[in-house]
């Protein structure tokens, strides 16, 4: 029972687990879940509470924003552009591997040199399904 489980596993059907080499050293990336994108959104959402409360004074102002960035909507696509977006995603992914690296290690991992490369890897294992022969296409 527990062999088929293993069979079922999201990454065995889809085939991922990719590999890539990041400054010399080769790292497997693990596909994204729907738990990683609710986090990812967590995530963004919170790095913009941290920055306001940091500059706003006015805490009446601060609780509206606040407020506003909790209920407002994260563009998953327009974040993966942006540095934090990247390092939290590789991060991520990388940790399905590679449970010992930290957010700080991936942070360091990426510079100018390869965030764009690294970003278009990510748009591009964030859940992509191949066909299984023993699951029902989609019509």
């Amino acid at each position: 029972m527990k062999e088929e489980k293993e069979k079922d596993k999201l990454e065995n059907i889809t085939g991922s687990g990719i590999e890539v080499t990041i400054k010399g050293k080769e790292y497997k990336l693990g596909i994204f879940g729907m738990r990683d994108l609710a986090d990812f959104r967590q995530y963004i959402k919170g790095q913009r509470i941290r920055i306001i409360q940091e500059s706003i004074t006015d805490d009446v102002e601060k609780i509206e924003i606040i407020n506003n960035i909790l209920d407002s909507n994260v563009n998953e696509t327009k974040e993966l552009q942006t540095m934090d977006g990247v390092c939290f995603m590789l991060w991520r992914s990388l940790q399905k591997y590679q449970p010992e690296l930290t957010l700080q290690d991936v942070d360091n991992m990426i510079d100018l040199d390869n965030i764009s490369e690294i970003s278009n890897v990510l748009m591009n294992i964030g859940g992509k399904v191949k066909n299984s022969p023993k699951r029902a296409k989609k019509v």
